[in-house]
């Protein structure tokens, strides 16, 4: 059975290194207790990740005395809408949906050529544009490599969105404990990287987890090169699932996603409050969008710095 790579010791273990966080297995879930003096102090299944390591089965009383002895605001689990079973459990322990994401899963079992022509026009010819103005791809493969996705690129990427980056840490803890499994794919013209996709490879199941495209650059369509590239490579390799991540709908990058062709399904950030009613970070509220726009003046060294810390606490 295809399943993604969430569930894996490997990507646990990476996160837990990069961010400090503590494990706590009850039942058969996994949950990470992330503690920060701004955004709180919580129990996630699992911060960074699409999709948590839950399961149906829920000793709530286990669930009860983790939370006193660990003082967590509040449980999440990340569950998609088809583990029914998992999601009715949960909703009758007393979570209840707090966010709702979307995804696309692409089946890519068939050809690469049969995917192709089944592409929408409009993409085929953003992937062709792209290749006439000669953006060339670079597979991430060593630790110069890497560097060069991370300060050339990554960190530019992420103060234009106005969000805090990930540590270098991250990315290097992520390439130890995955190794082929983690793909990044640069593009490049005249040298320059100007995108990025970052994907995690499951059992025959692929997530797209990143896509920096620096603003200035958007005109070479290089994120459309750089997706076709990833979906040819990995239905050759008879991958079966391409999935393209959580994302709020109606959003622009919700709509570029949507083009490809993928059967809609979505994700449900399922809460259990200890006491009372909190919200968990979003980057849609009020606050969180005023401190995206400050976000973005801030020096690049600056946003280095503070934004790994930040983030760690954030842990969306």
């Amino acid at each position: 059975m295809s399943k993604p790579i969430f569930e894996t010791d490997s990507w646990i273990n990476a996160i837990s290194r990069s961010y400090n966080y503590t494990k706590y297995t009850v039942g058969n879930s996994m949950f990470l207790h992330v503690k920060s003096f701004i955004f709180g102090n919580r129990l996630i299944s699992l911060p960074f990740s699409d999709y948590g390591k839950i399961t149906s089965y829920i000793p709530f009383e286990e669930f009860q005395i983790l939370i006193e002895n660990t003082n967590a605001k509040y449980l999440e689990a990340r569950i998609p809408n088809w583990k029914n079973e998992t999601f009715k459990a949960f909703r009758e322990a007393g979570f209840v949906k707090a966010v709702v994401y979307k995804t696309f899963l692409l089946n890519i079992e068939e050809s690469s050529e049969v995917l192709w022509n089944k592409l929408n026009k409009k993409i085929r010819n953003s992937i062709r544009y792209a290749l006439r103005k000669k953006v060339k791809l670079k597979r991430v493969e060593s630790l110069e490599d890497l560097r060069q996705f991370y300060y050339d690129l990554y960190l530019i990427g992420a103060r234009e969105l106005g969000s805090p980056p990930h540590s270098f840490k991250l990315y290097e803890n992520l390439g130890n404990s995955l190794g082929g499994r983690l793909l990044i794919d640069l593009a490049l013209v005249d040298d320059k990287p100007i995108g990025a996709i970052v994907v995690l490879l499951g059992d025959k199941w692929a997530n797209f987890w990143q896509n920096i495209t620096l603003r200035k650059y958007r005109k070479f369509n290089a994120s459309y090169l750089l997706l076709w590239n990833m979906i040819e490579e990995l239905s050759d390799r008879n991958f079966k699932i391409f999935d393209f991540g959580r994302t709020r709908e109606n959003t622009g990058i919700y709509f570029f996603k949507k083009k490809w062709g993928g059967d809609k399904k979505e994700i449900y950030h399922m809460v259990y409050f200890k006491n009372k009613k909190v919200n968990p970070p979003d980057p849609q509220q009020r606050k969180y969008l005023l401190l995206s726009r400050l976000w973005k003046k801030l020096p690049i060294k600056a946003t280095e710095i503070i934004g790994s810390r930040l983030i760690g606490g954030i842990a969306l």
